[in-house]
């Protein structure tokens, strides 16, 4: 046979016969104890080779689950920015123009509200611990009048996905020194 050609199913055959043989003998010379050192270590394998599939399947099962979960991630990422502009026109927006206001209003109110339905909520942290996992702070001051390590003022609120934070709440902290 040269290295081109592939082994005919004959060959084939009576390559597998040989190894078949070949097992039978050694499983013949070996001792009883042998042969249920043998069945023992075949169980363990095969337990072990259990065990890693269902890690597997539970593996798989889960990064799923986790990406069928935050998959709106990236869409949120991409609606934030026009989310805080609308918010910022509002208060931007001169009192003569108060039905702009209240449309701008309104269609934000629409918007969050269909966020909401896909588990996209918004943080507003105001009077609360900071966290870092929730807030950003971007700038701290300095009132004893108010509780230390507290969110005075929220600059621009955060975002969750599914209790995942998206986008931390922009907030001023008080430290007292």
């Amino acid at each position: 046979m040269t290295k081109d050609k592939q082994p005919t199913k004959e060959e084939k055959t009576i390559k597998e016969e040989k190894i078949e043989n070949n097992e039978e003998s050694q499983l013949n010379t070996l001792s009883y104890e042998e042969v249920l050192t043998q069945l023992e270590v075949a169980k363990e394998d095969s337990l072990r080779a259990r065990a890693e599939l269902e890690n597997f399947k539970k593996r798989t099962s889960s990064e799923l689950s986790n990406a069928l979960k935050f998959a709106n991630s990236e869409l949120l990422s991409s609606l934030i920015p026009i989310l805080t502009s609308l918010e910022k026109a509002t208060e931007n927006l001169e009192d003569d123009k108060q039905t702009d206001k209240e449309g701008i209003l309104l269609i934000l109110n629409s918007f969050e509200k269909t966020l909401e339905n896909f588990n996209i909520v918004p943080i507003y942290p105001n009077g609360e611990e900071f966290d870092p996992e929730m807030h950003e702070a971007v700038s701290t001051v300095n009132d004893s009048g108010e509780k230390d390590n507290f969110v005075i003022k929220t600059l621009e609120r955060g975002w969750k996905l599914n209790d995942r934070v998206v986008k931390p709440a922009l907030v001023v902290v008080n430290k007292i020194n």
